[in-house]
């Protein structure tokens, strides 16, 4: 096994994690919000919960389809 596959493990193992925390925040409608250091309601926050939900699939989608495709 070469680095390059171990590195496509750790990426793909990355891009699983962001994709979990964005399906957890859907499912709880919460968002963690670093200003206050604790979890939001949609309902408080939701620009943000928005932005984090679009940014976080996209990011992870990215993350894992970079380290199959290459």
């Amino acid at each position: 096994m070469t680095i390059r596959e171990i590195g496509d493990f750790i990426s793909i193992g990355l891009g699983i994690v962001v994709i979990a925390y964005v399906s957890y925040c859907l499912i709880n409608q919460r968002v963690w919000i670093r200003k206050e250091f604790a979890w939001k309601s949609r309902d408080e926050y939701p620009q943000i919960f928005t932005m984090n939900i679009i940014l976080g699939v996209l990011f992870g989608v990215w993350i894992i389809a970079g380290s199959l495709l290459l």
